[in-house]
């Protein structure tokens, strides 16, 4: 009975141990282990305190100023002692400043433009986590299939190997076999080596060896029906690409930028002032400071107007302008790179759903071509080679069916990326086809 017991709890680790990450579990672990998300977070959170910073500047700043003083005074024929002490409460209060108001509408512009930083890393950590992902998955098909070939090609070196014992076949068909075995395994070699790269660069995005992964299911719908058109896949990034957003804030502030400049050298600063201090003399025998106390108050308003400044004004604005111009031109780059990646992976999807069912198709009509040489060989009207060719052949179109089906997903994923649809749900929505 503890045998079993024992044999159980060994066989549920076993199982445990086995059990495969689903795309939405190793995606969370990369959020989580992602050192440039967590700074890009850092930085939002740090732009937020910029705000309340730049915000405080339109409050009115009050401070508290103490004094405490001694001083003696010898004439030769006297010595006169004097002791002050003085409190005041100091007060600045800007009640218009055109440059003020600009600069806290650019710290604000500018938290908006960090947190369109914030969702662009995501968005490009959930590409690189999914791209990583299926690239795992593919190479491991091309190891399942180059395996699967790797054994049928054995079975067949030794089918020749005891045909050659007893005379059926030359030395040639021998050498043909054994040769084509020895090629298989080098490509079994560099696929292992391919996977194993792949996986280490799966752990190193999520910090943790990922051992299993579930495969997309053979269901999963390779076409392009349900593809919304160009045009409105454009229009979607035009509202929603992560990199067009953050082009059109760069202009936003640009242009922000060149208000600031015309503010601070061309308009007022008004600044109510103000305070009272309360100073007391004491322990004086100097009669030109006798003991008492005093209690002023102040209230004012100071006004400052640029009048000249040796023509750096003008080319403050000037130079604000044109960087303004130059970040309208970098946004239709911008445009201009999105749409044009929009159609060229538009394309993409096309072809490769065409290429999926044609290939679906070769495979059938490779398993037909293998069965016929199987059969032309067994009666001795196909050679060895023909054989082992077919065999490659029919593994080959099977590899290239499963990378195509997953290139598939991949070039969808890319699309979503530009068109700025890439988020959690799209991730989860894809895990059910897993």
């Amino acid at each position: 009975m503890k045998k079993h017991i024992i044999a159980t709890l060994v066989a549920a680790a076993t199982l445990s141990s086995a059990q495969a990450e689903s795309l939405l579990e190793v995606y969370q672990l990369a959020k989580a282990n992602d050192p440039t998300l967590r700074a890009a977070q850092a930085q939002y959170r740090a732009q937020e305190e910029q705000v309340t910073v730049t915000r405080g500047n339109l409050f009115p700043s009050i401070s508290f100023q103490g004094n405490l003083g001694y001083s003696n005074t010898d004439t030769g024929s006297n010595s006169y002692d004097v002791t002050n002490n003085s409190l005041g409460v100091q007060m600045n209060y800007p009640i218009y400043s055109a440059a003020l108001d600009y600069g806290v509408k650019a710290v604000e512009l500018g938290l908006d433009a960090q947190k369109v930083q914030l969702d662009n890393a995501q968005e490009t950590l959930t590409l690189a986590t999914l791209e990583e992902y299926f690239d795992v998955l593919i190479k491991q098909a091309a190891l399942e299939n180059v395996t699967a070939q790797v054994k049928s090609t054995q079975s067949q070196l030794d089918r020749v190997k005891n045909q050659y014992d007893v005379g059926m076949v030359s030395i040639t068909d021998l050498q043909d076999a054994q040769a084509a075995y020895d090629a298989i395994r080098v490509s079994e070699l560099s696929a292992r080596a391919d996977l194993r790269y792949a996986q280490e660069t799966l752990n190193q995005r999520v910090g943790k060896a990922i051992t299993s992964i579930p495969k997309l299911a053979d269901n999963y719908p390779i076409s392009t029906e349900n593809l919304a058109s160009t045009d409105e896949l454009i229009q979607k990034a035009l509202r929603n690409n992560k990199d067009l957003l953050g082009a059109n804030y760069q202009v936003t502030i640009a242009n922000n930028n060149v208000d600031i400049s015309k503010a601070s050298g061309r308009t007022p600063t008004v600044t109510l002032t103000g305070g009272i201090t309360r100073a007391e003399t004491m322990d004086s025998n100097n009669p030109q400071s006798p003991e008492g106390d005093a209690l002023q108050t102040s209230i004012g308003v100071n006004v400052t107007i640029p009048l000249y400044s040796g023509g750096a004004i003008d080319a403050n604005v000037r130079q604000a302008t044109a960087t303004a111009n130059a970040a309208e031109e970098q946004y239709a780059a911008a445009v201009q790179q999105i749409e044009l990646g929009i159609r060229n992976l538009v394309a993409q999807l096309n072809t490769t759903a065409a290429q999926v069912t044609a290939q679906k198709q070769l495979i059938k009509s490779r398993e037909s071509a293998l069965e016929a040489t199987q059969a032309g060989y067994d009666v001795g009207t196909r050679n060895l080679v023909e054989l082992l060719t077919a065999q490659s052949n029919l593994f080959d179109a099977k590899t290239t069916y499963e990378q195509l089906r997953y290139r598939f997903v991949v070039t969808k994923l890319n699309l979503m990326e530009l068109t700025g649809e890439l988020n959690d749900a799209a991730v989860a929505d894809l895990n059910k086809w897993l």
